[in-house]
């Protein structure tokens, strides 16, 4: 692999293993999921990139590099421009609302799929302080 398509991003540890182990289930690795994900983007908006949450900050925050292809780092770096966001904030709150507090799902759209904010959160998901969400 080359630096081509290439991105690398800091996820909390409890996050990170949620992405794993979710894309295991699905017969897929860590840089095929996120390649998925990000092709959802054109979907989504600046102002819906604002209101996802960060995920909670954690001490242990692994760098995880992820190869993803041109077009999804060309999407990202959209994505970025628009919403003023870094690249890895993007990556960060896709991931925590769509695995951790379920502010977005994947929803069909005729033969298609986008990605949707859903103003539910999933029950029983906490903060790191144990507060419900």
């Amino acid at each position: 692999m080359s630096g081509e398509g290439l991105i690398s991003v800091r996820l909390p540890k409890s996050l990170y293993g949620r992405f794993k182990a979710t894309a295991n289930s699905q017969g897929l690795d860590l840089h095929d999921a996120a390649r998925r994900l990000i092709s959802r983007l054109p979907s989504f908006t600046a102002d819906e990139f604002s209101t996802l949450e960060d995920p909670p900050r954690e001490p242990d925050m692994p760098r995880v590099s992820l190869y993803v292809g041109c077009d999804s780092v060309d999407a990202l770096v959209e994505a970025a421009h628009e919403s003023n966001l870094a690249i890895s904030t993007i990556l960060r709150r896709l991931l925590y609302a769509f695995l951790v507090s379920g502010q977005l799902q994947l929803v069909q759209n005729g033969e298609h799929w986008k990605l949707q904010i859903t103003s539910q959160k999933q029950p029983g998901n906490s903060d790191s302080n144990g507060d419900k969400r």
